[in-house]
C-alpha cells in the first residue's frame, strides 16, 4: 500500500523590520528551504509555491496572492519594489509608490493599483483589475498603458499585447480580500 501524504501548514509571521505578514497553505521554499512558522520574507529572497499551495503576504502597504506550482523573488532597486514572477500567478495590490511587476515578456510600471498576472504557455495573462500601469514588452518598440475602472485583461506575448474582453483565473472576491490585509478596499467598490 503506497502511503501519500500532503504537507500542509498554516502559519503567520510578521517580520517589523519590513513589515511582512504571511499566511500560507502547502509547501512553500524559499530560497530553497521549505518555509517554517519562524522565517520571514525578504526583498531578496525567492520563493517557490508547489503544487496545491498557496500563499497570502502583505509588504508594507501591498498585499499579494500567489498560487501554487508558482516562482517569484522580490527586489528593491534603485528605490522601486519588483516582483518577478517567473512561473504560475500572482494578485497584487499596491499603495501609491514606484512598483514593478515582471515576467519573462512583460514589465509593468504599478503606482496604486490592482493586478493579476499568470504565466501560461509561454505568454503572460495580464489584468489591470482597477488603476493604470504602463506595460513594456520585451521586444516591442512601444508601451501601453492599460486603465480600469473594473477589469482591462490582455494576453502578452514577447512582441505583442492583445486584447481579450474574457476575465480568467482570479476574483473580485479575491481583490477584496487583499486590500482588506492593508486596510483598503478596491476601486470598484468605493
Amino acid at each position: 500500500m503506497k502511503k501519500f501524504s500532503l504537507i500542509m501548514f498554516l502559519c503567520l509571521t510578521y517580520a517589523m523590520a519590513e513589515n511582512i505578514e504571511v499566511l500560507t497553505q502547502g509547501e512553500i521554499l524559499v530560497n530553497g528551504k521549505a518555509l517554517n512558522s519562524k522565517d520571514s520574507i525578504k526583498y531578496g529572497d525567492t520563493i517557490e509555491t508547489k503544487k496545491g499551495a498557496s500563499f497570502r503576504f502583505k509588504v508594507g502597504k501591498e498585499a499579494f496572492l500567489v498560487s501554487g506550482k508558482s516562482k517569484f523573488s522580490l527586489k528593491k532597486e534603485k528605490g522601486t519594489n519588483i516582483f518577478e514572477l517567473v512561473s504560475g500567478s500572482v494578485m497584487g495590490v499596491f499603495a501609491k509608490g514606484k512598483h514593478k511587476l515582471k515576467t519573462p515578456n512583460m514589465t509593468a510600471g504599478i503606482r496604486g493599483t490592482g493586478v493579476y498576472a499568470k504565466i501560461k504557455d509561454g505568454k503572460t495573462y495580464f489584468c489591470i483589475c482597477y488603476g493604470s500601469t504602463g506595460i513594456e514588452v520585451k521586444y516591442a518598440t512601444e508601451s501601453e498603458v492599460l486603465s480600469a475602472k473594473h477589469h482591462n485583461m490582455v494576453w502578452v506575448t514577447d512582441d505583442l499585447i492583445k486584447h481579450t474582453a474574457h476575465m480568467e483565473f482570479h476574483t473580485d472576491d479575491e481583490l477584496r480580500g487583499l486590500e482588506k490585509m492593508v486596510g483598503r478596499v478596491p476601486a470598484f467598490d468605493k
